[in-house]
């Protein structure tokens, strides 16, 4: 409209550029409120969670931001596709999933979301295995044991630096493999496995959650997305802040989680501590002060 009131002579290839650049500004602010977020239905107590925080942050922030919509998108991809598909992506794609240096081309929200309990690992074990496991005690007698995990995961890089051997295959792959004794131990969050959703992979009957023994190091998972999308950095910025302050965010997590911080009270717990070589020094100061720390009786070396 406002180019109808000018004659203007342009070349054709800075007419396409121009409507190009246009097109682009026209569709980030089309996409501004709509939130894409990856759901792992593989792992659904995890994403649960995650998807009801956002809510809450994007819903604490509705009086100045105004409404907005959540569309959920299977997270089937490894963290370097996910990322170059946000890149390309003129819609807000966002996600939750732990620190990782191949990030630094996206916008990190930096408000954990599981109030320090996500780097704590149950042990997913062949029934077989489970009572040689039993009889571990120290972290040096659980390096015996061959570790599984997925590719591109920043565990992989924790466990190698703690002198355990590890063995990469995708997630979908990874109970199967554990049935078919590729490897030992299938650690993952103690949020993101239970009995019921182990009973529903393949090989899942011919495995347990070892009961008595669990992995803990330092592992903020945070959302990312795009740095091109500043309104929906701001909104989650704003609201992650008030709901972490406000307590909102640690009575959501009680809501979900109140059965595993009464695990970590058995007396017969046993709890192997890793550093996370991994993370930077403010997310080690920022993990240190977490309640989590505070319930769990650590096992020696």
């Amino acid at each position: 409209m406002i180019l109808s009131m000018f004659q203007v002579r342009v070349k054709p290839m800075s007419m396409m550029l121009w409507l190009g650049l246009c097109s682009s500004i026209f569709s980030l602010q089309l996409h501004a409120n709509d939130f894409h977020f990856l759901y792992n239905s593989q792992l659904t107590l995890r994403s649960d969670y995650e998807l009801d925080v956002l809510k809450l942050a994007l819903e604490t922030t509705k009086s100045e931001y105004g409404d907005f919509t959540i569309i959920t998108r299977e997270s089937g991809y490894t963290i370097s596709r996910i990322i170059t598909m946000a890149q390309a992506s003129p819609e807000v794609i966002l996600w939750a999933s732990p620190y990782n240096p191949i990030n630094t081309h996206l916008n990190i929200i930096e408000y954990p979301i599981f109030n320090g309990i996500f780097g704590l690992r149950s042990i997913v074990v062949h029934n077989n295995t489970l009572k040689n496991l039993n009889n571990v005690k120290t972290l040096s007698e659980l390096r015996e044991y061959t570790i599984g995990q997925g590719p591109g995961w920043m565990d992989v890089a924790i466990y190698k630096h703690h002198g355990f051997n590890v063995i990469e295959a995708r997630l979908n792959k990874l109970f199967n493999m554990t049935a078919n004794k590729r490897f030992d131990l299938l650690p993952l969050g103690r949020i993101e496995i239970d009995d019921k959703i182990l009973s529903t992979k393949k090989g899942g009957d011919e495995l347990s959650i070892a009961p008595n023994h669990m992995i803990y190091y330092p592992h903020p998972v945070l959302f990312h997305l795009n740095q091109k999308h500043k309104k929906a950095i701001n909104r989650l910025n704003d609201g992650m802040q008030e709901i972490t302050e406000n307590g909102s965010l640690a009575a959501l997590f009680e809501q979900h989680f109140s059965h595993v911080t009464a695990q970590l009270k058995q007396q017969d717990m046993t709890v192997f501590q890793l550093e996370n070589n991994t993370l930077p020094t403010k997310y080690l100061k920022r993990m240190e002060g977490t309640q989590i720390l505070k319930l769990i009786n650590f096992a020696g070396e």
